[in-house]
């Protein structure tokens, strides 16, 4: 049993799938990005949990302003998804430490980072190789899929959102995954229990993880009904109402009702608009600010996913796909609209627009779809030659685009991507300021401290910090890393050559070279 299973390994190693999560979970896990009030507010419901055994967070409520507040006891005023991921990790991490009563700043830090990496960062990575599968199920080769993925993993907010304890990447992730699931069904995988249960538990936790992700899960359900039909379904619907019947007891016991939600309670008063989960009347001064304005615009940063226009029509081309384009359309459309109806439309502080981000995978998908076009073969005749040209422009085009926007992602995430709503013109005023001095992880407030003032102690870190370097030389380690996982990458999709076999092995059974199909 132990050699099958480490043959198993060892033929998953030769897969482009374990060279990505390879090179995803060393760039996520590289950072820690300390406090902020949502994320402290999120961690605060998980101390709370494991060191009083109670919902209320009012012992905590020093370190947030973001806060729910009932009959003079403080809660988390965000969906608990989240935090109930990190309950397990810092769990464990709290009662191996002896269950301190005041545990020391710099043992919280690591437990913050782990439970981070775990409750958030390994979904997102799972979710790149599912994001990979989708692709494949709609027709693009295995690189395609691969570049689809690490446009996704790399070059949106998907990668700061991967470092940071918030609700919106996990929901997206878990709402990606599920709809693979769905589409492979369709494709000939077989609807089994074991698979429609794991949809509906993960469209489940998406809503108890972020409510907004009620709008995709809504179309994301229709389709699974359409190519599972009913009965598969319905397990489904017991796999769906494990994660809901949490969130309705947690409502119940926190605000007095299942159907009642933390936001009833906020201590922001903001109003609360819109005919469904905030989705109400759209103005055209914030949709234009979240997609192209400097101060939150989606595309100002992340161009390549203007392209979800063209590689939805190149995706829909082909009759077969225009279902699960339509159903990924949807989830971009429906949270542009719910992001420019919204009074914050801005988010607050954040690398760009946040609420955008659990859609962010499928638009993706619809922006990869030009690589159906930039792979396919070109017609015979006297156009080949044009087409090919074209093709190849358009591949250079693309790589331009995700290489401008993985840049600024990636600076973000190495200087701070809990930007203050102060600088208008973020990116230029702020992560590039700090990027370009080496001014990396600046954040000043700790996941168990309110403020963020200038010129405190930093708290935040990256693993090169801890390993005793700093500015530009802490990001070196991550830099190998990245160039051994991406050779390791190319290597699993044929682009590099393999060991030739021995001829030992011609003879005498000792199969095919690694990686080899």
């Amino acid at each position: 049993m132990a050699g099958s299973a480490a043959a198993r390994l060892r033929r998953w190693a030769t897969t482009p799938a374990a060279a990505l999560v390879a090179l995803l979970l060393g760039v996520y896990a590289y950072f820690y990005q300390a406090g902020g009030w949502n994320q402290n507010s999120r961690f605060n419901l998980v101390r709370a949990t494991v060191e009083d055994g109670s919902l209320r967070t009012t012992r905590f409520a020093k370190n947030t302003g973001d806060d729910a507040v009932r009959d003079g006891q403080h809660y988390c005023d965000k969906a608990p998804g989240a935090s109930w991921l990190c309950t397990p990790t810092y769990a464990v991490m709290y009662w191996a430490a002896g269950s301190p009563a005041r545990p020391s700043p710099r043992w919280l830090a690591w437990a913050a980072w782990l439970s981070i990496v775990i409750a958030v960062s390994v979904p997102s990575i799972i979710a790149a190789v599912f994001l990979a599968r989708l692709a494949r199920a709609l027709g693009l080769s295995p690189g395609a899929s691969v570049v689809v993925a690490l446009g996704w993993g790399l070059a949106t907010m998907g990668l700061p959102y991967a470092t940071l304890l918030y609700g919106n990447q996990i929901a997206g992730a878990f709402l990606l995954i599920a709809f693979t699931l769905l589409v492979e069904i369709r494709r000939g995988a077989p609807a089994t229990r074991a698979r429609m249960l794991a949809v509906g538990a993960l469209v489940g936790f998406a809503g108890a993880t972020e409510y907004p992700a009620a709008l995709i899960a809504m179309p994301v359900g229709a389709y699974g009904l359409w190519v599972a039909r009913l009965r598969p379904c319905l397990w489904a619907v017991l796999g769906g109402a494990v994660p809901l019947a949490a969130l309705a007891w947690y409502h119940a016991a926190a605000f007095g009702s299942p159907t009642t939600f933390p936001y009833d309670y906020s201590v922001w008063q903001e109003p609360h608009t819109g005919w469904f989960m905030g989705v109400g009347e759209p103005h055209a001064f914030a949709l234009r600010e979240i997609l192209v304005g400097e101060f939150r615009g989606l595309l100002y940063t992340t161009p390549w996913l203007a392209l979800a226009v063209p590689g939805a029509v190149a995706l829909a081309w082909r009759r077969e796909h225009r279902v699960e384009v339509l159903v990924c359309a949807w989830a971009v459309i429906i949270f542009l609209w719910l992001n420019s109806s919204i009074p914050p439309w801005h988010g607050g502080w954040g690398a760009g627009p946040r609420y955008l981000v659990p859609m962010l995978p499928f638009a993706a998908m619809l922006a990869g779809g030009v690589l159906a076009w930039i792979t396919a073969a070109p017609p015979p005749g006297p156009r080949r030659g044009a087409v090919r040209g074209a093709q190849l422009a358009g591949g250079v085009i693309l790589a331009g685009l995700l290489v401008f926007s993985a840049a600024h992602m990636f600076a973000a995430t190495a200087v701070k991507p809990e930007i203050d709503t102060r600088y208008k013109r973020p990116y230029q005023q702020f992560v590039w300021k700090h990027f370009r001095k080496g001014e990396l992880s600046v954040s000043t407030q700790s996941i168990d401290m309110r403020g963020n003032p200038p010129g405190a102690p930093r708290q935040a870190w990256n693993l090169g910090m801890k390993a005793g370097l700093d500015g530009h030389a802490s990001l070196v380690p991550l830099y190998v890393w990245c160039a051994g996982a991406t050779a390791w990458l190319l290597w699993t999709l044929g682009l590099l050559p393999r060991p030739r076999r021995r001829a030992g092995d011609a003879r005498g059974g000792g199969g095919a070279p690694p990686g080899s199909r």
